[in-house]
């Protein structure tokens, strides 16, 4: 998989970042790189993303990033 830039938006913050999208097992993890703040996170069901390591952000806003990827 290769790696790709998109813009977050977070909190009404547009956001630069790159996304690192690896599999572990049967599990796709996307690893999104700012120059702010890192987060992995995986689709944990048909409509939730979820994340091992939050790095301070809430379930709604892990859902929210989550669910800009999938335009990508």
């Amino acid at each position: 998989m290769e790696d790709f830039g998109m813009t977050l938006a977070i909190n009404g913050q547009q956001i630069p970042a790159t996304v690192h999208p690896h599999v572990e097992g049967e599990t796709t993890y996307y690893d999104i790189i700012t120059d702010s703040f890192t987060i992995s996170i995986y689709k944990d069901t048909l409509y939730t993303w979820a994340a091992d390591d939050n790095a301070g952000f809430s379930n709604d806003e892990i859902s929210s990033i989550g669910a800009q990827l999938n335009n990508y």
